[in-house]
């Protein structure tokens, strides 16, 4: 093997180790996986051969770690790409402190989540803020900043035996989204600037009856409205089909620069940040590190952090628990030799 090629597989290494590979990265498998063995899998890369084996390496459990001996955990999430996302997230961050952790899919309706809270079927589960406070707690969605609204659904939370912890800086929400060649050449920077606009063609869903909030608070009216699917939006907006179309704030298609979401300043949607939830009995059983663990996660997960998440999982394909480990350990919430490179002979 020639030096430069054992220099380009030392910085691949590198970038796999610091989670580069890939931007950031999430993933969710239904369940932790065994500690105590290591995995191996090949790097599915473009480069020529040699080719580079990265060995996933875990730590086995011991009475230093503070998930030692604590009860089972299990993880529950929504059955969409982001929440599997934020799944293997939790997962691989409780398992690396030493928790047996499951994950448990598609826990169903805001109904059926809470009731498996109570149960102790589900010990924990990723919401958004506003589908907390409007789903389960019946609140308003129009408060005047993020503290508020999570004030009111920790009010609701500690009534009736259930606990949110800290939500995330970034989140999810509704928005209106036109293509960024539009939004300079219109000098389009938020949904207020709208209003300033001609008629313009919309594309949203069949199910999505809430234009009229942003309509009603920016003082604009859709021209034409034309169902677009899911997802087909981005296309519809890059054909011209459509001028504005329905965005998801953390889409991994608003991380390219070929789109521009609208600001939504007065927040007509609520919040969309994550919110943890879980009970008390959950946080006195597991121990102080389990919502530490918990919080340091959250804290990454910014709306950018989000969308990039989602572009590896959705975009990429790549596999979800390998891409939570990569972003994880690369910002520093996993043992720094949790990947090592394996060179073949030459």
């Amino acid at each position: 093997m020639s030096r430069r090629q054992l220099s380009g597989l030392l910085a691949l290494a590198a970038l796999i180790a610091g989670g580069v590979i890939g931007g950031l990265g999430a993933g969710g498998s239904a369940s932790a996986g065994t500690r105590t063995r290591a995995t191996a899998t090949t790097t599915n890369s473009t480069l020529t051969q040699p080719a580079v084996t990265v060995v996933r390496t875990t730590t086995t459990p011991n009475k230093s770690q503070p998930g030692y001996h604590r009860p089972t955990i299990v993880v529950g999430d929504m059955n969409t790409p982001e929440q599997f996302v934020l799944g293997a997230l939790y997962s691989v961050a409780l398992s690396h402190a030493g928790y047996n952790v499951n994950v448990t899919r598609n826990i169903g309706v805001p109904y059926v989540a809470q009731q498996s809270l109570k149960d102790g079927s589900v010990d924990l589960y990723p919401d958004y803020m506003v589908g907390w406070d409007r789903d389960i707690a019946g609140l308003k969605l129009n408060y005047p900043s993020l503290s508020k609204a999570y004030e009111a659904g920790a009010r609701y939370a500690k009534r009736h035996g259930f606990k949110l912890l800290t939500p995330t800086p970034g989140g999810d929400i509704f928005g209106l989204a036109v293509t960024s060649q539009f939004a300079r050449q219109n000098h389009l920077h938020s949904m207020a600037g709208l209003a300033n606009q001609p008629l313009l063609s919309y594309g949203l869903p069949l199910d999505f009856g809430g234009l009229w909030r942003a309509e009603r608070a920016y003082g604009f009216k859709a021209g034409v409205v034309e169902s677009v699917l899911t997802g087909a939006q981005y296309g519809s907006l890059a054909s011209g089909s459509v001028q504005v179309a329905y965005a998801g704030s953390t889409d991994p298609q608003l991380g390219e620069p070929a789109y521009t979401l609208l600001a939504d300043p007065k927040h007509v949607y609520g919040y969309g940040n994550i919110v943890p939830i879980t009970t008390p009995r959950v946080v006195r059983l597991e121990g102080p590190a389990f919502v530490r663990i918990i919080d340091r996660v959250d804290a990454l997960l910014t709306t950018t952090a989000l969308r990039g998440l989602n572009s590896e999982v959705q975009l990429m394909g790549h596999d979800q628990t390998t891409v939570a480990e990569q972003f994880l350990a690369g910002n520093g919430l996993l043992p720094p030799n949790v990947y090592k490179l394996v060179v073949p002979s030459s």
